[in-house]
């Protein structure tokens, strides 16, 4: 893009018209009428980049404000300046001074506050250093003018960089938050070519290049497809500018005459406030405007600048330009040292943008196809919060009602958008056809899954919603949380995971039951990297909601009848048959709200390993609700089920908080009493918000009896299992790739793993563990990069210090005598420079980036994990592009 695009006076639908009419003409065999040239000069809008504190002056125009000069005294100050009515510079200056003060309240009155800290350049300068499509001028156009001032801005971030971005504001007044999505401003003529490109590409996509891709081609494919169509449109109708049609003389004449300069001198010229900051050369009293430049003006111009060369061309070092001006002030001497220029002071300005031209720039071309990406293949208006990956939830409760998020931080909040009433309809309906359901007022409640995996739950019309057409979607995260991830945010303890690895890989039975939005799919999906890789996994669900990361995984989902008579439907009942055919050791079932919970109790009695989620909150309810219609499974059926999770959101210290409330084992049916006998193995305790575990539960008993496993043995088990969830924690490894990738590689051989944890090699050969073929935890960097994964507080780094200082003590040595083979083929891949040779035969680990770019995740300066033995490197100062696995033995001094 280069820095001023100029083109001639013309609305650019007025050329698409134009292009139509020739069109119409040429099929009618007439000659296309030539356009008749305009006598009206063009006004040139300037859209520089917009600093914190800038603004744009037709913003201002709503009304008068105590202080600030009107235009008319405006015009008069620059008369007086310009034909120097002022006697000396000092007065120029205490005039311009009062007059930058004035402006400066008005943009304090009415411009959004910037927080401190916020470096907005940096912002909106994108990593290869361009400025972002979407601007402070676009947030200024998204809020309202009355309500800026009561606006206090909580937090910023990008969701679609370099399209759009989300500011959290709590009002003052209101005292509440508001969700302001900010996409590109469309001013009147950039709107009536986006619709006109709409209505073109309504027809045209049907006929472009591969109708596969077109239909059912990935969103890039797809987005592909839509730009290049575009083109094809902009280039017939001929609305793109050449950035190269005018030289740089006729610019700078051009800016000469703008600023109201030239003619004659006994013409009275008046420099018209334009809205956007330039002035207009337009006469004051209607006469012609002339293509002169004042002669007296150019030849001080000239003379100023030639003074300083000499008659070769040269810059020449004894020439002085004060004396080349006519008037008594000074050229300015900058300093010895300018300072180097950074973000857009570095970059050129933005484009200058004609009023009324019949041509588009290329910023404004980028903005029109990024809506018509947004509103053919995203989610309209609504497509920025589709991006957002702290957002749970998004909902419309009827008709020109605001749309709300749950944002995982702030919980519900209202947001700026806002769908009309038909458009509302419009999208409801596009959204069941997207994912191929069908709505209507014969059928106008439709559940169904979009395409990015996310879960709606649609309502068309007033038929049974009395406010109108609502929807529901439950985000998908394109990366699912671990269970490093439950246990820093405290839904779930250490020892909790530990017990639920160990029983997940002796084919317990599972139910995640709670209310809603209580956790139950995110658990179920964390806990599934427990699954081993090697075993065989059918998914049976009416919407897709469960994410493994295993291959050797068959994920079914029901569909309904094509016709009104249900035959042709595949329920539950219809895949856990097949199911049963496919052998598979593990069933993952999605919600159970009915009768297939019935089927699936008989799936789990056949000695299938089941795991599901269910609407209950407490072990009790689930029971009742189970054993009574319409579910109606027998309690010695109950039996065979093994464990049942009670998952609760709740509050601590104030903020909204998933917790594992209990995790309770079913054991015998007491025939005698009719009851089910239920134990707890651990229990919430809400007053210290920790969890209290049942010493020697029957379930590990039953695990130690089917395993043939020593009391001795058991112990161990569960505390290596600890021991791998601390070191994760302990040295910040908590993406998925990591996380899938230890786990799964500890479940296929524990030895090596414990032995790579003991010498510190864990996460240097993570790469290798990855490659697992029958495990597929590729995950697209930039996704994972905006996860929101969460620390571990005090309490759980204090803990995991003390699991790590207890395996350095008893468990680690046996595995730091000697790397046993497999390890030395794991670490054969390994790049050698990361071991430094310590010189005296023992081998001194760099550091490692295990750290997220800091020798101390978590603020301490010492961290527990398991390494070989160190000796000072050959420097005093360590590499900063290295970070390191802490060894337990440093003592933690810094710890208090």
């Amino acid at each position: 893009m280069s820095d001023a695009e100029w083109v001639s006076n013309e609305d650019p639908m007025s050329a698409v018209r134009r292009v139509e009419s020739d069109d119409q003409s040429a099929i009618a065999g007439e000659e296309p009428d030539e356009p008749a040239e305009s006598s009206e000069p063009a006004i040139v809008r300037v859209e520089p980049a917009v600093r914190p504190r800038d603004f744009r002056r037709d913003d201002l125009r709503l009304g008068p404000l105590v202080g600030v000069p009107s235009e008319s005294d405006l015009y008069e100050e620059i008369t007086e300046l310009r034909d120097g009515r002022y006697d000396n510079i000092e007065q120029q200056l205490s005039i311009g001074q009062s007059r930058a003060d004035a402006l400066d309240a008005v943009a304090d009155e009415r411009t959004l506050d910037v927080p401190d800290g916020l470096d907005e350049d940096d912002f909106f300068t994108t990593a290869r250093g361009h400025e972002s499509v979407v601007t402070r001028y676009d947030l200024e156009k998204t809020v309202p003018m009355a309500k800026k001032p009561n606006l206090k801005e909580i937090e910023r971030y990008w969701v679609n960089e370099p399209y759009s971005f989300i500011v959290i504001y709590r009002s003052t007044t209101a005292n509440e938050l508001k969700y302001y999505a900010v996409e590109p401003h469309l001013n009147a003529v950039e709107t009536e070519m986006h619709e006109f490109l709409v209505e073109k590409l309504s027809s045209s996509l049907k006929y472009a290049g591969d109708e596969a891709v077109v239909t059912d081609g990935s969103e890039v494919e797809r987005a592909d497809v839509i730009e290049a169509e575009t083109m094809k449109h902009v280039d017939r109708y001929g609305v793109l500018a050449d950035p190269d049609e005018t030289d740089t003389t006729d610019q700078l004449r051009s800016a000469v005459e703008r600023l109201g300069f030239g003619g004659d001198d006994d013409s009275t010229r008046e420099p018209e406030i334009d809205p956007y900051g330039v002035y207009s050369a337009q006469e004051r009293q209607g006469s012609e405007p002339t293509d002169g430049v004042d002669a007296d003006l150019s030849t001080r111009l000239t003379s100023s600048i030639s003074g300083l060369f000499g008659d070769d061309g040269e810059p020449d070092d004894g020439a002085r330009p004060d004396e080349t001006r006519s008037r008594d002030e000074s050229i300015y001497t900058p300093a010895a040292e300018l300072p180097e220029l950074k973000g857009r002071a570095a970059r050129p300005e933005s484009v200058v943008v004609e009023e009324d031209a019949d041509t588009l720039t290329t910023y404004q071309l980028r903005k029109i196809v990024y809506y018509l990406k947004r509103d053919f293949i995203g989610y309209q208006i609504i497509d920025p919060v589709k991006h957002d990956i702290n957002v749970e939830d998004i909902s419309v409760d009827g008709y020109n009602m605001p749309v709300f998020v749950y944002h995982t931080e702030y919980e519900q909040i209202i947001s700026n958008m806002v769908h009309g009433k038909e458009r509302l309809d419009e999208f409801a309906v596009k959204l069941a056809q997207r994912s191929g359901k069908g709505i209507s007022k014969r059928q106008p409640q439709v559940d169904c899954t979009l395409p990015d995996g996310s879960r709606a739950q649609l309502t068309l019309g007033k038929e049974v919603s009395d406010h109108g057409t609502n929807y529901t979607i439950r985000q998908f995260k394109d990366v699912p949380f671990t269970p490093v991830d439950l246990i820093n945010w405290n839904t779930f303890g250490l020892d909790q995971m530990a017990f639920l690895w160990l029983a997940i890989e002796n084919n317990k039975s599972l139910i995640f039951a709670g209310g809603t939005a209580s956790g139950k799919t995110t658990s179920l999906n964390a806990v599934s990297l427990f699954i081993p890789s090697k075993a065989k996994i059918v998914s049976i669900e009416d919407t897709r909601e469960v994410e493994l990361p295993q291959r050797n995984w068959v994920a079914s989902v029901t569909r309904p009848s094509f016709s009104d008579d249900d035959k042709g439907d595949v329920d539950e009942f219809d895949l856990l048959e097949a199911a049963l055919r496919q052998r598979p050791e593990y069933i993952v079932m999605g919600e159970i709200r009915g009768e297939e919970g019935r089927t699936l109790f008989q799936v789990m009695s056949t000695g299938h390993t089941t795991y599901t989620t269910f609407h209950a909150d407490s072990v009790g309810e689930v029971m009742k609700r189970f054993t009574t219609d319409p579910i109606n499974v027998s309690k010695t059926m109950f039996t065979a089920l093994d464990l049942v999770s009670i998952q609760a959101q709740t509050r601590v210290e104030g903020r909204k908080v998933r917790r594992n409330q209990a995790i309770s084992a079913i054991n015998d049916y007491d025939a005698e009493n009719n009851e089910i006998n239920v134990e707890d193995v651990f229990v919430w305790s809400a007053e210290r918000d920790s969890f209290d575990p049942t010493p020697n539960p029957s379930i590990l008993e039953r695990i130690r009896f089917d395993r043939g496993w020593t009391q001795e043995t058991l112990d161990h088990e569960l505390f290596v299992r600890k021991v791998m969830l601390a070191y994760l924690i302990r040295n910040g490894l908590n993406r998925y790739t990591e996380v899938a990738g230890a786990i799964q590689a500890f479940i296929n051989d524990p030895d090596t793993i414990l032995a790579l944890m003991a010498n510190g090699r864990l996460f240097e050969t993570l790469d290798n563990l990855r490659d697992m073929e029958s495990v597929e935890i590729d995950v697209d960097p930039e996704k994972e990069a905006l996860v929101p994964r969460p620390n571990p507080d005090e309490a759980m780094i204090d803990e995991t210090r003390a699991v790590m200082e207890k395996a350095e003590e008893t468990l680690f040595p046996e595995y730091r005598d000697s790397l046993p083979d497999d390890v030395t083929e794991v670490l054969a891949d390994v790049v050698p420079d990361s071991l430094t040779d310590a010189g005296d035969g023992t081998v001194g680990l760099g550091f490692e980036p295990s750290t997220r770019g800091t020798d101390d995740p978590y603020g301490e300066s010492d961290i527990s994990v398991g390494t070989v033995e160190t000796t000072e490197q050959a420097t005093d100062e360590p590499n900063p592009d290295r970070e390191r696995e802490i060894d337990p033995t440093d003592a933690l001094e810094g710890d208090d």
